[in-house]
């Protein structure tokens, strides 16, 4: 079974804030899954959201 991560502990390892992850899940860019009032993300679901956002370099 794979881990799961709350909004909090990604929020830190990002380094932004709570909100931010919040708003990536509602935005549908951040896979959650919703328990009770909390969301938790999947270790995949957080590594395929970095893989995402990589900046993609142009050489000049």
């Amino acid at each position: 079974m794979q881990q799961l991560l709350d909004a909090k502990e990604v929020a830190t390892a990002l380094k932004v804030s709570y909100r931010t992850v919040l708003d990536q899940i509602n935005l549908g860019k951040l896979e959650a899954y919703q328990v009770g009032n909390q969301y938790r993300i999947s270790e995949s679901s957080y590594l395929k959201y970095l893989e995402s956002i990589k900046v993609k370099r142009v050489a000049f």
